[in-house]
């Protein structure tokens, strides 16, 4: 039937409104959408709503670019980075407040931010596959945040990763892990610790510089001095005595760059002469792991252990990263063997450990689960002073595990605190609760103040006794390689 001119008219309208309401609707949905792909090539760009972005920093040697938050994010649109742009991003998640991207190739990145979030475009640099000009900008890009600086996962201090997998239960060292995951080319640290168990107190100073020079690589040294005053500590000519000594050693080594991983190799020194260590640590997508060889490292945990000039040697391997969104994980395999003045192979024995930690979305507060476990392979007794027949520096058998909980939070961007407490389980010996409080201060950027106490029931190192009532400070300063002190914050992921 044919139409008239009203008709026709009438007709295009309806024609017109359902054109403006699905296009409305696609932009509703699009609004909606806390990700929006603007573009795919030549240079991919994209959109994320519902965030509020506080500091930016980006990694060119690993291409990577971390975002901090002013509170906490959702994963889903960074998760669905990787299936809307499978060319361009590798790797992208979010924790709580903070959130990676990791580009295939080589990119720039520019970074905006929006009213309700912010706004990424990646950009080839030149010599990359399909690199072009970078084209003139259209807006102006989001300068880098006060005292920020390039992110680099291979230069997180070796020294944090082995004090967290041979100081599990430490909140202290938790939380100078996380300080450090965030990227420092150089890291300076001063620390002092008490330790007082089973009628012995361990007055701990040490030190640690990792410097950044030429070429990547890095100059790394330690020096660490205990004080002991013991009650009743067994000597090297067996007795049972009263001991106070001043015990110092350290070491002094380099580290030098392999593809994306950190080789580290370290002369040490203590009360039984020299020794060595070498390490490596490496990145596999947002996992943490690394390797360890040592060879005669002084072992200085215990009152005995330093009266009988204890030392080590071991190889072991471990990891830490994020299993899913809010669950973090860490383990280790160990050999060692234990020596002593007047025997080297006292004891030798294998070894695990492995830690959860899962931050309740939304919420301050974490269930964590710690477990640490040393089987005696073979020892050498000894007779003596009673108790006798002993093993020299009290090595033994021991399983423990420990179920708790922590309420971490920021009272400001320079200030968190993290409360703790649990019980734990030792198979071979007693049970009982643990707590304490660790706390962190960022004065200035690159400034780092940590102070921590702790009770527990639980002895928590070989050779130890149970109730050990301990307590440290840290003093830390880091900064980047052109110069710029870094910016630290946010809970202990270990």
């Amino acid at each position: 039937m044919a139409l008239g001119p009203r008709g026709l008219n009438l007709r295009a309208a309806f024609l017109a409104a359902a054109l403006l309401c699905a296009a409305g609707g696609s932009a509703l949905a699009q609004d909606n959408s806390p990700l929006t792909v603007i573009a795919r090539t030549p240079n991919a760009e994209f959109r994320i709503r519902g965030v509020s972005l506080k500091s930016v920093r980006a990694d060119d040697a690993q291409n990577t670019v971390a975002f901090d938050f002013n509170g906490p994010v959702s994963d889903e649109a960074f998760a669905a980075l990787q299936d809307e742009l499978p060319d361009w991003v590798e790797m992208a998640y979010a924790g709580y407040d903070n959130a990676i991207i990791r580009a295939r190739r080589p990119v720039t990145f520019m970074t905006k931010a929006e009213s309700d979030g912010f706004s990424l475009r990646m950009v080839p640099r030149d010599g990359a596959p399909g690199a072009a000009p970078p084209p003139e900008p259209r807006r102006a890009e989001a300068p880098p945040a006060p005292g920020c600086c390039a992110r680099d996962w291979t230069s997180v201090p070796g020294y944090y990763a082995r004090a967290a997998a041979e100081r599990p239960f430490d909140a202290m060292i938790r939380g100078a892990y996380d300080a450090f995951r965030n990227g420092a080319s150089s890291v300076v640290t001063v620390a002092a610790d008490w330790r007082h168990s089973h009628g012995a107190s361990l007055y701990t100073g040490s030190a640690h510089a990792e410097i950044a020079m030429w070429g990547g690589l890095r100059l790394l040294a330690d020096v660490r001095d205990v004080v002991v005053n013991a009650k009743a500590v067994r000597q090297t000519n067996l007795t049972i005595t009263p001991f106070n000594h001043n015990d110092v050693s350290g070491a002094l080594g380099l580290g030098v760059p392999v593809y994306d991983a950190m080789a580290t190799a370290e002369v040490l020194y203590g009360r039984n002469g020299f020794g060595g260590r070498l390490g490596l640590t490496g990145d596999l997508w947002d996992w943490r792991m690394g390797l360890r060889l040592a060879y005669h490292e002084p072992y200085t945990d215990t009152a005995e252990a330093i009266s009988l000039s204890g030392d080590r040697d071991y190889a072991a391997i471990y990891a830490a990263g994020a299993i899913a969104d809010g669950l973090w994980a860490n383990g280790e395999i160990r050999a060692t063997r234990y020596g002593a003045h007047s025997d080297e192979d006292v004891a030798r024995t294998i070894g695990w450990h492995a830690g959860l930690r899962y931050d309740i979305g939304g919420w301050p507060l974490s269930l964590t689960y710690d477990g640490d476990g040393e089987y005696v392979l073979g020892s050498h007794k000894y007779a003596g002073a009673p108790p006798t027949p002993f093993v020299p520096l009290s090595i033994a058998e021991r399983e423990v595990h420990q179920f708790g909980g922590a309420f971490s939070d920021r009272w400001d961007d320079g200030f968190w605190f993290d409360l703790y407490g649990g019980y734990a389980i030792d198979r071979y010996s007693t049970d009982g609760p643990y707590g304490g409080l660790a706390l962190r201060f960022t004065p200035g950027p690159g400034f780092d103040i940590a102070l921590n106490g702790r009770y527990a029931t639980v002895a928590e190192r070989q050779g130890e006794q149970g109730n050990v009532l301990s307590a440290g400070l840290t003093l830390t300063y880091a900064w980047g390689d052109n110069g710029a002190p870094i910016l630290h914050g946010g809970p202990g992921i270990l």
